[in-house]
C-alpha cells in the first residue's frame, strides 16, 4: 500500500463526510419539524428542546470525528507527499 493510494482514500473519505455534514445541516436547519416528527413516531425522544440538544450533540461529535479521522490524516498525507 503506497502513499498515493492512502491519500486518494482519505480524500474521498473526507469529501463524502463533508457532503454528509452539509446534508445533515440542511436537514436540521430547514427540515427540523419533519425530522422531529419522524423520530417521535418511531421512539419517544422527549420534547423538541431535548431532541434539539441530542441532534446538536450528535452533529458536533460527527464533525469532530470527521476532522480527526478523515481530514487530519488527509492533510498529513498531503504534507508527507
Amino acid at each position: 500500500m503506497n502513499i498515493d493510494l492512502l491519500t486518494e482514500f482519505f480524500m474521498w473519505l473526507t469529501i463524502l463526510n463533508i457532503v454528509f455534514i452539509i446534508f445533515f445541516y440542511v436537514m436540521i436547519r430547514f427540515g427540523f419539524d419533519l425530522v422531529y416528527n419522524t423520530f417521535i413516531k418511531s421512539f419517544y425522544l422527549g420534547t423538541k428542546e431535548e431532541f434539539n440538544k441530542i441532534i446538536v450533540s450528535l452533529f458536533v461529535l460527527y464533525r469532530l470525528s470527521t476532522a480527526f479521522f478523515a481530514v487530519f490524516p488527509y492533510l498529513a498525507l498531503l504534507l508527507i507527499k
